[in-house]
């Protein structure tokens, strides 16, 4: 995946809006455009807005396999790849979104919670 040169850009971003390309190209028809590809999808926008607890990961990781492991089309496969590829390279940028609600390349719109 390509950062885009000097162009500061998150991992978990970057993730979400190419599998939104993927989603673009879906047959339709099998499990992985139908079910897996819109959750994946979901779940990356849900991390890069800081919500959720550090287990979404897991599920990332596993919806993925599920994927790769199933009958899917090519752009099932390829979004799938692509989620485990990232998750495996940058996990401490995913989890930094999760466990620090912060985004190390300053690109996500994280909301800052400040109890008083």
């Amino acid at each position: 995946m390509c950062s885009g040169g000097a162009i500061p850009r998150c991992i978990v971003d970057l993730t979400a809006y190419y599998l939104g390309l993927a989603l673009q190209e879906k047959c339709g028809e099998c499990s992985g455009c139908r079910e897996a590809l819109p959750r994946i999808y979901e779940l990356l926008r849900q991390i890069s807005r800081g919500e959720g607890e550090i287990s979404l990961l897991d599920e990332l990781s596993s919806l993925a396999k599920q994927v790769l492991a199933g009958e899917a089309c090519p752009a099932s496969r390829i979004g799938a790849r692509m989620v485990q590829e990232a998750l495996a390279n940058y996990d401490e940028e995913f989890a930094a979104h999760l466990t620090e609600r912060y985004c190390p390349a300053g690109v996500c719109d994280i909301r800052y919670v400040v109890e008083v």
